[in-house]
């Protein structure tokens, strides 16, 4: 007696072209609206983004208790949810100002170099 192959399997898929998610992208959107609605800390705040093609890089001016200002760069790519972000240290520097202009230009370095 010859069995039926199983598709069964296939019936959680989104089908290719159909512009239909897939079980994984719905599951990646909703962590992504969780983490949207946590509360900003100066550890978890927003920052700015930059995005070259596929990857995006948030950068971050954080102020230290001795009112000193670490950079910060978390890049990943963009169908990635933030928890797979890559942290790269930027520097501490004296005035903000400078800290954003480091983690701009580590953020782009990290593009050029793919650092990811």
């Amino acid at each position: 007696m010859a069995m039926a192959p199983e598709t069964r399997h296939l019936l959680d898929e989104a089908d290719i072209g159909s512009g239909e998610k897939s079980a994984g992208q719905r599951d990646v959107e909703r962590d992504e609206l969780a983490l949207g609605r946590r509360d900003a800390s100066p550890q978890t705040q927003e920052g700015r983004m930059l995005q070259s093609g596929t990857h995006l890089a948030r950068i971050l001016a954080v102020k230290l208790p001795d009112d000193t200002f670490e950079a910060q760069v978390y890049v990943r790519l963009t169908r990635e949810p933030e928890i797979a972000e890559t942290y790269i240290p930027a520097g501490i520097f004296p005035t903000e100002e400078d800290a954003w202009n480091a983690a701009r230009e580590r953020a782009e370095r990290a593009f050029r170099e793919h650092e990811f």
